[in-house]
């Protein structure tokens, strides 16, 4: 999964706006309450969490999450720490990431 999406950053987020972002998640979703998903916000900021770690993640962690568009806004779903639905530019960034290149 995109942990740009899961933490909903941009991929040109700055470390301080990455950890703003995971703090804000985790205290959404305590591991006490929610622990699936606080271990995938948890992972996501791991991924992302400085220049070199966002680096690595770009040049070697690029998996698909599904083989198709459905099963990826699933998993999308499932793991934002977000209950209100996208905006529609961030919804056209979303799709626009599902796309394999």
């Amino acid at each position: 999964m995109n942990p740009y999406l899961i933490l909903r950053v941009w991929p040109t987020a700055g470390d301080a706006e990455i950890r703003r972002a995971y703090l804000d998640a985790i205290r959404k979703f305590p591991p006490e309450r929610e622990p699936e998903r606080f271990q995938t916000i948890s992972h996501a900021y791991e991924q992302i969490r400085d220049e070199k770690s966002r680096i690595n993640y770009l040049l070697f962690d690029r998996a698909s999450p599904g083989t198709t568009p459905f099963e990826v806004f699933k998993k999308f779903c499932a793991a934002s720490p977000l209950e209100k639905p996208l905006d529609f530019e961030a919804m056209k960034a979303f799709l626009r990431s599902c796309t394999k290149t």
